[in-house]
């Protein structure tokens, strides 16, 4: 009688307590929930670095998703740049024309072949993990290929210039003189991918 009596106490006990115990795991997943809408940084697989993040984002009130974007994009950006002058370099020190060109044309042809390759380099990794919360990461994928290299081209004519002007009227070395217009033009690249590359797509 009292092992019967024990028995209907514990299922009454297990029925007050299932309820609490699903509405603790739905408040947790709501919690998580908000949490992870009010990030304003692309959240990470790793939790020490999303907490990070969060403290960057309490800090700064909101700039931690800024400051991913640039530390990511100068990261890829830092490859992409080393793809840049090791095409240049073995271009223009290691390939030679079947014909006489001048130094200015091959430097010209190298600037061109290194220019392309470092826009792929830039763009695969930017676009899917640097840009990938701004609103134009919602385009297909060939209008943000081909967005990311109006804006690279201009990028690429301002370096070209810049190159160019350091090469032949400064007489800098060729590495040289890329390096720093690459640099120069860091700025522009990444500020004109906000405000045109993967700026909000206009509702018709």
């Amino acid at each position: 009688m009292k092992h019967t009596i024990v028995q209907d106490e514990i299922k009454k006990l297990s029925a007050v307590l299932t309820p609490l115990a699903d509405a603790q795991e739905t408040l947790n997943s709501t919690l998580e929930a908000t949490t992870t809408l009010s990030r304003t940084y692309q959240p990470y697989p790793w939790q020490l670095a999303n907490r990070v993040l969060d403290f960057v984002d309490e800090k700064t009130s909101g700039k931690a998703g800024q400051i991913q974007r640039i530390l990511s994009y100068l990261l890829f950006g830092g490859l992409a740049a080393m793809v840049n002058l090791m095409v240049f370099g073995l271009v223009l020190y290691r390939f030679h024309f079947p014909i006489s060109v001048s130094t200015q044309v091959h430097n010209i042809f190298a600037f061109t072949i290194a220019a392309e390759c470092s826009i792929m380099a830039n763009f695969l990794p930017n676009d899917r993990f640097t840009f990938i919360s701004l609103p134009g990461a919602k385009r297909p994928w060939l209008q943000r290929c081909l967005r990311f290299h109006a804006t690279c081209i201009v990028g690429t004519l301002l370096t070209f210039l810049l190159e160019f002007t350091f090469f032949s009227l400064v007489h800098m070395p060729g590495l040289l003189a890329e390096a720093l217009a690459i640099v120069i033009v860091l700025i522009y690249n990444f500020t004109f991918h906000h405000v045109f590359t993967y700026r909000r797509i206009k509702q018709s």
